[in-house]
């Protein structure tokens, strides 16, 4: 006996192993090549925060510059600074103030903005207007230097940015100025904006503070910083240096730019970047630790799975083994199960040679190989002379099939039984020696005879006497309808399997000659070489006749396609291919109307299979009609109900588009893919008109858009509304309206 789960073990210390160690590896390799670069790497993405956050802060300078610079570039602008505003100005006034309002909008973070007037002594500043000048928002100078460009203002007020917009911009003297504040909170905001550091400030090119995220530090120098002459002697543009202030590593995060020629910077302690290193490696090794736990519940459901069958069988060999004494000790279960299969074989062996003496059941078995063709030509010959099969001329196979069980007393399950019952039947009605043996075969019941006729015609006459009397047997005792195949007359039993298969071919010829056939290949097969059909044509008129939900003209037309199909003489299984090639396209058109499988697979069987195992034409045409056709149909029904309010829209749709050309209810159907009856029907029902009305009404509410809208003549609106004559849209409208097309357009261009 082996050890108790001994293999099991084996496999899940395998598979563990296996998928643990590469996991350990990865894990470690990840681990040091990640913080190997992290400092790198977060460096370089602080570079790219900051550049972003410089893109935020200049491209709100720049608009604030822009849309203050073409306010203050108005007409309005720079003529009312030029003169002298009275209270009698207080339109213009009011333009002035909404104008300023335009510009100090939320989203940009202006403070505030002030329009002066130097030559007039008047000012606008928080929606008021004052006469006089504010001489604290005199800029010190308006000279070109000056002009245009944000400088940093601090006063125990406010701290930001200001900018001054000279009026006129060109002019040597100027006759007034805008001002335009923005605050060092706002820009702050965007500036430290998705920024996990320290410090971020702007610096002028005297390397002074004019934006910090702490308000304290704005004008402070930064020429005790360490990194400065570092920054100073650097040749990029954009970059980090690494310092050290007071014992602390920072990282200094630098661009500088060409607006205004500032520099950003941002630093940032070295501290950061190693929590960074430990983040990754805690994230690294909380994964290998779970992808370890995975793969070790994995490994062990793996193994049981796979270990599961091999106890199974460990099991039950070890309940139906027989007790050993001594002999070689297993080492695990699979070879426990060698041994025992093993054993089984012999024991088979042993069995095999006390059935040789079961006759009865040997000739079946030997008869059986020898139809499929099993059995070697020495063997074949050696076993009929043990078995005393009798020597005849010639030899043949009749194969009897049952055509259908519907409308029968018959189900399926008992098909086998009634096989048994015409076999006894046949082995009656033939009597030996001329019947060698007769056997059920799978659906076949396969009988060997043999005769020593002179010639052929003769043959064939004796062969077909003896299938219509079991075919009259099969119809009188049991009535059922049997068709049987006949093989090619043959004289050597080793083409018996040949034989065999030919009679089988010869009952495929069922499909077109029928029911209760007797069937001889030599005479069905035909002589020239097998083509083709398919009806396209009869295809596509019964696909329409199934969207017109017409059953008797599908029927028709289905008829006529197994006909024509049937009519050319050709090979079974090209016939097979037409209907199979008629389920497809079926299924396509199934396919179309968007099925999700409440049609096919019903009973859980394939079409195809179906459609294979019908014999006759009759069953095709009933099973395509059942089966196919008919849910179809209904389906088709049912979607057409359901949808029957989408159908008017689509009507409506087709009328919008197309109301100045001559559209009927027949070419809506035609793109619809309806029938015209059908959307008559529907439209009526689902808008309570009909489409003639609907039309007329749509065309004449487009006349009116037209006489009121548009300069059109009326001649010209006849025409593109499809109206025969001008007379004919004029009295057609005074029926509507009760007045003339052109008293209409008078009336409304009155109204305006």
């Amino acid at each position: 006996m082996p050890s108790r789960y001994s293999f099991f073990i084996k496999l899940m210390t395998f598979t563990t192993l296996i998928s643990t160690i590469p996991l350990l590896f990865l894990g470690i390799y990840s681990f040091f090549q990640s913080t190997s670069t992290v400092q790198t790497k977060v460096n370089e993405a602080n570079v790219f925060i900051l550049q972003q956050s410089q893109s935020r802060v200049e491209q709100i300078l720049k608009v604030i510059e822009q849309v203050s610079g073409r306010f203050a570039e108005t007409p309005l602008v720079v003529n009312s600074v030029s003169r002298r505003m009275e209270i009698e100005d207080f339109q213009d006034v009011d333009l002035l103030v909404k104008g300023l309002l335009s510009v100090q909008t939320y989203e940009l973070g202006v403070k505030d903005i002030e329009l002066h007037s130097l030559q007039n002594g008047w000012y606008i500043k928080d929606s008021g207007f004052y006469f006089g000048t504010d001489t604290a928002k005199i800029p010190v100078s308006l000279n070109a230097a000056n002009n245009s460009r944000w400088m940093p203002e601090q006063s125990p007020t406010f701290a930001g940015l200001k900018l001054v917009k000279a009026i006129p911009a060109t002019a040597a003297e100027p006759k007034g100025y805008l001002s335009v504040r923005v605050s060092n909170t706002e820009l702050a905001k965007l500036l430290t904006q998705g920024f996990s550091t320290r410090e971020t400030m702007i610096l002028d090119d005297k390397m002074n503070i004019i934006i910090h995220s702490n308000v304290q530090r704005i004008g402070q120098s930064v020429a005790s910083e360490p990194w400065l002459q570092e920054l100073k002697n650097t040749d990029q543009t954009h970059g980090y240096i690494n310092s050290t202030s007071q014992g602390v590593s920072y990282s200094v995060i630098y661009n500088q730019s060409r607006y205004n020629n500032w520099t950003y910077v941002s630093i940032i302690p070295l501290e950061e970047a190693k929590k960074e290193s430990a983040s990754i490696g805690w994230a690294t090794l909380t994964a290998v630790v779970l992808l370890l736990l995975f793969t070790g519940l994995l490994s062990y459901w793996g193994s049981r799975r796979m270990y599961f069958p091999v106890r199974s069988l460990m099991e039950f060999t070890m309940r139906h083994s027989k007790p050993t004494s001594g002999g070689a000790a297993v080492k695990d279960e699979l070879q426990w199960i060698g041994t025992q299969f093993a054993s089984l074989h012999q024991s088979n062996e042993q069995l095999e040679g006390q059935m040789k003496i079961q006759s009865a059941q040997l000739i079946d078995y030997f008869m059986l190989k020898m139809f499929q063709g099993e059995l070697y030509r020495s063997e074949l010959e050696d076993k009929a002379a043990k078995f005393q099969f009798p020597v005849w001329r010639r030899y043949a196979v009749l194969v009897l099939q049952i055509d259908t069980l519907a409308q029968t007393r018959y189900n399926a399950n008992e098909q086998d039984l009634l096989l048994f019952a015409i076999n006894n039947m046949a082995s009656e009605l033939i009597p030996p020696p001329q019947r060698i043996h007769a056997m059920p075969i799978g659906n076949y019941q396969v009988t060997l005879v043999g005769s020593d006729a002179d010639n052929q015609s003769e043959l064939l006459s004796e062969l077909g006497s003896l299938a219509e009397s079991v075919q009259r047997a099969a119809a009188e005792y049991l009535e059922l309808k049997v068709s049987i195949g006949i093989s090619r007359p043959y004289e050597l039993l080793y083409t018996t399997s040949q034989a065999f298969l030919e009679a089988k071919e010869a009952l495929q010829y069922r499909i077109r000659l029928g029911e209760k056939a007797i069937l001889y290949l030599d005479d069905l097969k035909p002589q020239q070489e097998s083509r083709h059909y398919y009806p396209h044509h009869l295809v596509s008129e019964l696909t329409q006749a199934i969207s017109f939900l017409d059953k008797d003209k599908a029927g028709e037309l289905l008829q006529q396609f197994i006909q024509d199909v049937l009519r050319v003489e050709t090979d079974p299984h090209l016939y097979r291919m037409s209907f199979a090639m008629l389920l497809t396209d079926l299924a396509r058109m199934l396919y179309d109307m968007g099925d999700t499988g409440e049609l096919f697979s019903q009973d859980h069987r394939n079409e195809y299979e179906q459609l294979f195992s019908l014999r006759t034409p009759q069953e095709i045409e009933d099973w395509f009609k059942t089966q196919i056709i008919y849910p179809m149909m209904e389906l088709t029904r049912k979607r057409h109900e359901s949808s029957g309010k989408s159908i008017s829209r689509s009507v409506m749709d087709l009328v919008q588009e197309h109301y100045d050309s001559d559209l009927t209810l027949e070419q809506c159907a035609l793109r619809l893919n309806y029938s015209t009856h059908y959307i008559r029907r529907m439209f009526r029902k689902e808008t309570g008109m009909n489409y003639s009305d609907y039309l007329a009404g749509y065309r004449h509410d487009m006349a009116k858009s037209w006489l009121s809208g548009t300069d059109m003549k009326i001649t010209e609106v006849a025409e593109r509304l499809q109206y025969t004559n001008a007379q004919n849209f004029i009295r057609q409208f005074r029926k509507l309206e009760g007045m003339t097309p052109g008293q209409y357009r008078e009336q409304k261009m009155s109204e305006l």
